[in-house]
């Protein structure tokens, strides 16, 4: 209906001007709703001052064992890429390593061991087996695998992935994957288990087949951490069971119909960092079992539990058929930070919307910045809740903006 109405306007501002230019009517400012342009999101590889990152130390503290600090790393292997065949040193009783090309495998009996994997190979990839947690430290490694998944951890344990300091890392899939029976492999990087992020270096991920970061439980992002995430096909960064967020530089991309660039199946938390998601695919057509059509649209941030944004900086944006920024289908709480949502695409066969709530939705300090191109920036089902004591407050057609 508000398309029809502006196009009405335009075509009443244009025979206006050309018919009645003696005429003092003004429609400025009508038009001038349908007009805005929104705020500019765009990928930032900046570095983030950030405060020191401290540890859990309380054994009882339910993320203790999120903290690579608190476990001893005394079983150490080398897994180095580069030369006619990976270079793997270091034994640890309970530990096997076989090697087929540059596609290696792991058995992991022995309890917490860590990884260290450096060189590069176009052909190659690391498989994990075993319900142990361990380490995998990222020392300058490139790893390709053009028919699966770069990193694949089989076990329900934690892993920890960790950037050694001032390196640069990259995993990559393929386009085709050669699946295994009775055995995941979701994404470039795929863990049947938690995966918590550290270190001050960098991973670039790139996703053709599949999605790029994948966890069947939960992933943690601590500060220091520097992300990018690629996917031309299904979802950027992904985990059943929640994603917190404690800092870091995470920049997503992802252009698959119907893919979302971050998605979070349980409780997703961000409490600092800066994280920044552009989707730009269209709706996904598909059709059920039952021969009924079926539609999914994309979105930057797409959350099936309760979001909740204490700090940090947040930037969604939506560019393809029915886009939404953000897709929550419960509740969004924002007590500090700064959250930005912005959709441009076409609403041919879903409608792109800046912020699309199925619960509630409450803010009570931080900036939350909200914009749709074609249809409302911020549809909420449940309760909207605005405590008081903001300084704006702006309520408009294509934008809303809430400050405290």
């Amino acid at each position: 209906m508000r398309k029809i109405i502006y196009a009405l306007l335009v075509m009443l501002a244009g025979i206006t001007l050309v018919s009645c230019q003696n005429d003092d009517t003004d429609f400025s400012d009508i038009i001038a709703q349908y007009q805005v342009e929104p705020a500019s999101i765009e990928l930032d590889f900046s570095a983030l001052d950030e405060a020191p990152d401290v540890p859990v130390t309380d054994e009882d503290d339910p993320a203790y064992n999120d903290y690579v600090e608190n476990t001893q790393w005394d079983k150490v292997i080398n897994i180095n890429f580069g030369g006619e065949t990976p270079v793997v040193t270091g034994t640890v009783p309970g530990v096997t390593v076989q090697a087929d090309g540059d596609h290696i495998t792991v058995v992991n009996m022995s309890g917490p061991v860590k990884f260290v994997v450096s060189g590069q190979t176009a052909n190659g990839s690391l498989k994990f087996y075993g319900d142990k947690r361990f380490q995998i430290l990222l020392n300058g490694a490139k790893i390709t695998n053009p028919h699966g998944a770069a990193i694949n951890n089989q076990g329900s344990k934690t892993l920890y992935i960790v950037m050694a300091d001032g390196t640069k890392n990259q995993l990559k899939d393929g386009a085709d994957y050669d699946m295994v029976d009775e055995e995941d492999q979701k994404a470039a990087l795929f863990s049947e288990g938690q995966i918590v992020f550290s270190g001050k270096g960098r991973l670039d991920v790139f996703a053709e087949g599949r999605g790029a970061i994948r966890s069947d439980d939960y992933i943690r992002i601590r500060p220091g951490v520097n992300l990018y995430i690629e996917s031309h096909a299904l979802d950027g960064l992904r985990a059943n069971d929640g994603i917190t967020i404690d800092g870091g530089v995470i920049n997503v991309l992802t252009d698959g119909e119907g893919a979302k660039g971050v998605r979070s199946g349980g409780v997703m938390t961000v409490d600092g960092g800066r994280l920044i998601s552009i989707s730009i695919g269209d709706t996904r057509e598909s059709t059920t079992d039952e021969g009924l059509a079926d539609t999914t649209a994309c979105a930057a941030l797409y959350c099936d539990t309760l979001v909740t944004v204490n700090a940090g900086t947040l930037k969604f944006k939506a560019t393809g058929d029915g886009g939404k920024g953000l897709n929550a289908k419960h509740n969004v709480v924002i007590t500090g930070g700064s959250f930005q949502a912005v959709a441009t695409g076409t609403s041919k066969l879903k409608k792109a919307k800046g912020v699309k709530i199925d619960g509630d939705f409450s803010i009570s300090g931080g900036y939350f910045y909200t914009y749709s191109r074609l249809s409302d920036p911020l549809e909420v089902s449940g309760t909207l809740q605005v405590a008081s004591g903001y300084k704006t407050y702006d309520k408009g057609i294509r934008v809303i903006t809430i400050s405290y």
